[in-house]
């Protein structure tokens, strides 16, 4: 009998402006996924404003905001999600495929400073 299998996915930030600078993650089963949970775990606020975008993207150096759009990552410390905090773009699911990136990108302002992980929930079908 078919079925879903869960995954998830964990990884360190980086201050690195640019589009997947943030973060810049393969799919990691080498199948269509979906994710279903998306979280930003911010540690350390930026230094100065800034925005961020989370979403999946054509390559790992494109920006995309269809899971969280425009977070204001210098406002405070926190664990931040696209199901809470998805932004005017972002959507409670979206499907990562094949040859595709899990971005995370300074969208606005400057990213100096900002520590903490990205953690992707998904499911395969």
């Amino acid at each position: 009998m078919a079925g879903f299998s869960n995954g998830s996915y964990r990884h360190t930030l980086s201050a690195t402006a640019g589009g997947g600078g943030a973060a810049a993650l393969a799919n990691p089963e080498g199948r269509t996924v979906y994710v279903t949970a998306c979280l930003l775990n911010i540690t350390t606020k930026t230094t100065a404003a800034c925005t961020i975008d989370v979403g999946i993207a054509a390559n790992g150096t494109t920006s995309a905001d269809d899971l969280i759009d425009g977070l204001d990552a210098n406002a405070a410390a926190g664990v931040f999600s696209n199901l809470l905090n998805p932004g005017s773009n972002g959507k409670a699911g979206q499907p990562w495929g094949t040859t595709e990136y899990l971005t995370v990108s300074e969208k606005t302002g400057a990213i100096a400073g900002l520590v903490g992980e990205v953690i992707v929930e998904y499911i395969t079908v």
